[in-house]
């Protein structure tokens, strides 16, 4: 009797284990999100040539800003894993700039991009501009950095099956490309080098909101080609013009002539940044560089840093 009830019971058992064992959908604590990111590529008087090698992409915590974790992905996205259940600020920005850095990254509301100082031997060549005071900050013009930002984006738990989250970023620059246009240089034969600079620019990028800051800096840019009419051509880069700077765009170009003296020029141009589609400034005026003074003239032969400034009416 005993055996036949225990016989029973191991049926009826087998019977309801494969109920019981029914397979339950399984929540993660933490998992994958697909990040796709798109680079906007149309980008006024620069022509964009290749995708960044390598993007970063940081979760903040949207309630208090701070960093939660990071990936660093192909300029198309990729996967980050991350914990669910939470609401987040995503921020992704290329990560290969050469000029352009990054500080406060562990902060989404005080991340902000900016560019290095030139060294002092740069600064003591500018020196005879007269335009700033020895406090003036000169930085070298920026890289274009690519952002993108999310906000408030909340992650749901989810089972292992259901389908991947999936987050589009659209990263455009935080950085403006601008042209020079010069004319008409004389005594091009005479000149041995050339640098600029542009006084009160946008000194920085508040990039999880894409705020450009009022500490005003002077780029210098030296990547400067005259072409066979006199006409000076230049490209550089800046973080902006803010309205809320108040104080005024000075250009200053300085020659070098072949026997080491300088030639200053400084031009107002605030009038040419509002509203300036173009991103065009153009200079209307002719600048002679004189031919340069020799031993066999009886003259004195200036040094570098004998430098003159050049005063000049300068019609715009």
């Amino acid at each position: 009797m005993t055996k036949h009830i225990v016989k029973y019971m191991a049926m009826l058992l087998l019977c309801i284990l494969p109920i019981s064992c029914k397979r339950r959908p399984l929540t993660v604590a933490d998992y994958t999100v697909i990040v796709n990111i798109d680079i906007e590529k149309e980008i006024v008087n620069y022509k964009y040539e290749k995708d960044p090698s390598l993007m970063r992409c940081i979760f903040y915590d949207s309630e208090s800003g701070a960093f939660v974790t990071q990936a660093f992905l192909p300029a198309t996205g990729g996967q980050v894993s991350l914990i669910p259940g939470r609401e987040y600020d995503v921020l992704v920005y290329n990560f290969d700039t050469e000029s352009t850095w990054l500080e406060n990254e562990n902060w989404f509301q005080r991340i902000y991009a900016s560019t290095s100082l030139i060294p002092d031997s740069f600064r003591t060549k500018l020196r005879s501009r007269a335009t700033k005071t020895d406090e003036e900050q000169i930085v070298y013009d920026p890289d274009h950095l690519y952002v993108g930002r999310l906000h408030d984006v909340f992650i749901p738990s989810r089972s292992v099956d259901a389908p991947p989250v999936i987050l589009d970023v659209v990263c455009e620059t935080v950085v403006e490309s601008w042209i020079l246009e010069a004319k008409t240089i004389t005594g091009v034969e005479n000149i041995g080098s050339i640098a600029a600079v542009i006084t009160n620019l946008t000194g920085s990028n508040k990039i999880g909101y894409n705020q450009r800051t009022t500490d005003n800096v002077s780029v210098y840019f030296d990547n400067q080609v005259i072409d066979e009419n006199g006409v000076l051509t230049a490209r550089f880069n800046t973080f902006g013009w803010n309205k809320d700077i108040n104080a005024s765009q000075v250009l200053s170009l300085v020659f070098t002539d072949i026997a080491g003296k300088g030639h200053v020029f400084n031009i107002d141009v605030s009038h040419q940044f509002p509203d300036n589609k173009e991103q065009i400034i153009r200079i209307e005026t002719e600048i002679d560089i004189p031919e340069p003074m020799t031993s066999g003239d009886g003259g004195f032969v200036p040094k570098v840093e004998d430098w003159g400034e050049i005063n000049t009416d300068i019609i715009i």
